[in-house]
């Protein structure tokens, strides 16, 4: 089997020589996952040296249009020799055939084009307003006192240290939490374990009873599409956020990405700081026992949700809130983020509230990380960083200067 590819406009062109059967079917599927992974939606077979198609070649073919399907591309197979053709005619397929290459495909094979990000102004009124909750102090015990039952709307986006709010029981194992479109996503404080979820359905509210967390209620702005560039293979989430304060024009922005990881680096709480005996003086063992650090670049190729605010240095009053960054100076930044497996995005413009509905709706979270930059000379790992997908973005209110 040999494959050979062109773009022409927004056709993506592969000329399939061979036989597609099942020997070949995986090395087929495989491949064209790779194309739709990386942004090419509509796809043109042309089939005129396909010599041969078998029942495992059409399962191929069947799941390439079913994840094209998921993104609102397009699929179709032109030029086909009679026994192609009558193979998916009578499995029910013909809707993929056509006699000709449909207008605008063109013959030659064009220079290549940079793959520049792409900005939508979505409101331009839109912002959020923003609430800290921040009553524990790192690294003390934690009391009653200290809680805060919140509600999340389907307008609000948050992160922090909380526990799930149930009308059964309270629990008091505080880990830490992201809140996107009101979708809550709770990784509990032990290590190896999967992180839970609790989403907004019908009359149905998620709660957490948090001890710590930066709240925003609103809606997004800005848009920013971004896919790999001629000079730059990666998307680092230093850039991204520096990027929400500059479409925001703003000094306080809050962002959401949504995109295929390049490498994760990050924490994650392996106790509950409820477990901490001193109250007011946390040994220094205790806190190191309290956090894990990823020892390289994680959850590669897979998708991230991301929740973010990021603002320009002295913003903050509180350094647990947002932290400088090392690489960017003049800029500090809290940023959580849920790991899935990989979904392919729609390119174009994105609703973020269906793309929401999409992914909790789809294969469970994989894991959740404080993101962090590992600075240290030579062995550290730097920075988290995609590869491609969307960002949005708006600008923060912040009436009584909380943070």
């Amino acid at each position: 089997m040999e494959l050979q590819t062109k773009k022409s406009g927004r056709y993506f062109i592969i000329l399939a020589k061979g036989r597609l059967d099942a020997n070949w079917a995986d090395y087929f599927a495989e491949t064209f996952m790779g194309y739709i992974r990386k942004g090419e939606h509509q796809l043109v077979v042309d089939a005129r040296h396909l010599v041969f198609l078998s029942s495992a070649g059409i399962r191929s073919l069947i799941k390439i249009s079913k994840e094209l399907a998921k993104v609102n591309g397009s699929f179709l197979i032109v030029h086909a020799n009679d026994f192609v053709a009558e193979t998916l005619q009578t499995t029910g397929l013909g809707q993929w055939l056509s006699s000709k290459a449909p207008e605008g495909t063109g013959i030659d094979y064009p220079e290549k084009e940079k793959a520049d990000p792409t900005r939508f102004l979505l409101n331009k009124g839109a912002r959020m307003l923003l609430r800290v909750e921040n009553k524990w102090k790192p690294w003390q015990s934690v009391r009653e006192e200290q809680l805060k039952e919140i509600s999340f709307k389907t307008n609000s986006f948050a992160l922090g240290i909380g526990s799930p709010k149930s009308d059964e029981q309270e629990t008091t194992e505080f880990g830490e939490f992201l809140v996107v479109c009101g979708n809550l996503v709770y990784q509990p404080p032990e290590t190896g374990s999967r992180p839970d979820y609790l989403l907004p359905v019908a009359n149905y509210i998620p709660k957490i009873r948090s001890i710590q967390t930066l709240y925003c209620e609103g809606e997004m702005s800005h848009l920013l599409r971004f896919a790999p560039e001629e000079q730059k293979g990666n998307h680092k989430i230093s850039d991204l956020a520096q990027q929400a304060l500059s479409l925001t024009q703003s000094k306080l922005a809050a962002f959401v990405i949504l995109a295929e990881i390049d490498g994760l680096v990050g924490a994650y709480l392996t106790k509950s700081p409820s477990g901490i005996d001193n109250t007011d003086n946390p040994r220094l063992s205790e806190m190191r026992e309290m956090l894990s650090y990823s020892s390289e670049r994680v959850f590669t190729r897979e998708q991230a949700l991301v929740f973010g605010i990021a603002g320009k240095e002295g913003q903050s009053k509180n350094e647990s809130l947002l932290r400088k960054i090392p690489s960017k100076p003049g800029l500090a930044a809290h940023i959580h983020a849920v790991v899935f497996p990989y979904q392919p995005l729609q390119n174009g413009k994105l609703d973020i509230n269906e793309q929401m509905d999409k992914f909790f709706n789809g294969p469970p979270p994989k894991a959740l990380m404080h993101l962090v930059e590992d600075n240290r000379p030579v062995q550290g790992l730097g920075e988290s960083a995609f590869i491609r997908g969307a960002m949005w973005c708006s600008a923060v209110q912040n009436k009584e200067e909380e943070l």
